[in-house]
């Protein structure tokens, strides 16, 4: 399986498409600028900070082809991806995303000082879950745990067990370590992460996955917004995961905030296609009807 290699080969555009709005006059251009630029998340009022959900998938909902997401849509999902991170104060990962690709979560400079001027450190910060430290040295050593560009904090369950090599190796590399409450799955407790990470400042938070974290957010009511990036293919590999790779005690309500699409032209087959970016906000029934608002 492959993808098509969109975020090399389709140039960033200059306008984007506003389809739908549930406040704003639509549908309209919108300069690319102006994407995803001003979110405008509330201020946390129970405590934990706000948490958001993005995600990429194809038209099936693959969000992976060959265990990579970010093979998955254009330059514009890039831009996404960026645009929320410097909205927000810290990023939410999975080690299996870690483990999966290389990735990296440097702030291109522009980007940076967006985030600066609005009150921001310009140096982002990073949260690896772990349920155990237990990691081979290949996996500690990708960039996501040296890149020097940015601060990174690995949470982790407080009943281990756990390899004293992999302990050694995180703190001579300056990593800094937080325990908090296992979960009965084994995992770090999502409420307790948020918490550990409110007690440190940390007012909005986005998660990027991987699929089984993003469940567990979902599981413990803990997302407020999920941003889904649809890319215009499909590869229908049998194993590939979805964005939601485990029960989340559903249904869960996803309310249309936006829609913003790209429309470009596939370079090897001359074809248009539409790559979408819908954010929502995220309704749990229980809590509407118990409380009469959503959380």
């Amino acid at each position: 399986m492959t993808a098509p290699g969109w975020k090399a080969a389709v140039p960033l555009p200059t306008h984007l498409q506003l389809a739908w709005h549930e406040s704003e006059p639509f549908p309209r251009t919108i300069p690319i600028a102006e994407f995803y630029a001003h979110p405008g998340f509330p201020v946390p009022r129970d405590g934990l900070p706000y948490l958001v959900a993005n995600m990429v998938m194809t038209q099936n909902g693959e969000a992976a082809v060959d265990g990579k997401a970010a093979v998955i849509g254009t330059r514009v999902d890039g831009l996404a991806l960026t645009r929320l991170r410097v909205a927000t104060d810290a990023v939410l990962t999975g080690v299996g995303t870690v483990t999966a690709e290389d990735v990296t979560a440097v702030l291109p400079e522009p980007e940076a000082d967006r985030r600066a001027a609005s009150g921001r450190p310009p140096r982002l910060l990073v949260v690896v879950l772990a349920s155990r430290l237990s990691w081979t040295p290949e996996v500690l050593s990708r960039r996501l745990f040296t890149d020097p560009r940015f601060d990174r904090l690995i949470v982790t369950g407080d009943r281990g067990p756990d390899v004293p090599e992999v302990l050694r190796r995180v703190e001579a590399q300056g990593i800094e370590l937080v325990r908090v409450q296992t979960a009965t799955d084994g995992r770090p407790a999502p409420t307790a992460v948020l918490q550990a990470l409110g007690a440190r400042g940390v007012r909005t938070v986005v998660t990027e996955g991987g699929p089984r974290v993003l469940a567990s957010l979902f599981r413990a009511r803990l997302v407020h917004e999920y941003f889904l990036t649809t890319a215009p293919f499909v590869v229908g590999g049998s194993d590939a995961p979805r964005p939601l790779a485990a029960d989340v005690h559903g249904p869960v309500l996803l309310s249309r905030i936006s829609r913003i699409e790209h429309t470009f032209t596939d370079p090897t087959t001359g074809a248009v296609l539409v790559e979408a970016f819908d954010r929502f906000r995220v309704v749990y029934p229980e809590a509407s009807f118990s409380t009469g608002a959503n959380p």
